[in-house]
């Protein structure tokens, strides 16, 4: 994040811009907003953090309230050069890490969400039901650092299941944070990558 712009790092074949998404309740607010067409008039910004956590100075953060259906997130796709979206091969690693905290008076839970060919519609199996693979996290208003193995990752049970009892790591498609419905939510993520 401390190149302060919406795209994740270049590196290791992945090419990514970070979004927000919602349920679309009327009245509702996100920030930044979603750009649901993907015109980039409304690209995801950055947050400066103060303070700072150690050296890092950007997080990733999104806020809003009022969502009732589901609620809110943010994220980003692994591997979508030219807003094409594709599968990316993350089996070098064995999982995700990640800092994460929320701001006051914030919901104080959230979920992390890897989509792979049976969670994605991208992968022909789910459409409108893609149960990502995921965890919940606790959060507080202090930084807590997450480190996810992929074997742990679990679908929540309400959506189509992928077919599997494990998620694909050779063909990962996104990571998000979502929150559920809850009055208001204010969630940071800094230094998000993977693990050996």
């Amino acid at each position: 994040m401390e190149d302060n712009d919406n795209a994740i790092l270049a590196e290791g074949g992945r090419v990514g811009y970070w979004y927000t998404f919602n349920d679309e309740t009327a009245g509702a607010t996100q920030m930044p907003p979603p750009d649901p067409e993907g015109t980039g008039e409304t690209p995801f910004t950055m947050t400066e953090l103060a303070p700072a956590r150690g050296q890092s100075t950007i997080a990733a953060r999104s806020w809003g309230s009022g969502f009732e259906t589901w609620g809110a997130g943010f994220g980003f796709d692994l591997n979508s050069p030219e807003g094409a979206k594709a599968a990316y091969d993350a089996s070098a690693y064995a999982g995700i890490t990640f800092w994460a905290k929320i701001g006051a008076g914030s919901v104080t839970s959230a979920t992390v969400m890897i989509s792979d060919p049976g969670t994605d519609p991208e992968g022909g199996v789910c459409t409108d039901e893609c149960d990502k693979w995921s965890m919940s996290l606790s959060l507080t208003e202090e930084w807590q650092q997450f480190t996810i193995p992929f074997a742990d990752l679990k679908q929540g049970g309400w959506g189509t299941p992928a077919g599997t009892d494990q998620i694909d790591a050779t063909q990962l498609y996104s990571i998000q944070f979502q929150v559920g419905v809850a009055p208001e939510f204010d969630l940071y993520i800094d230094d998000l990558g993977f693990y050996n």
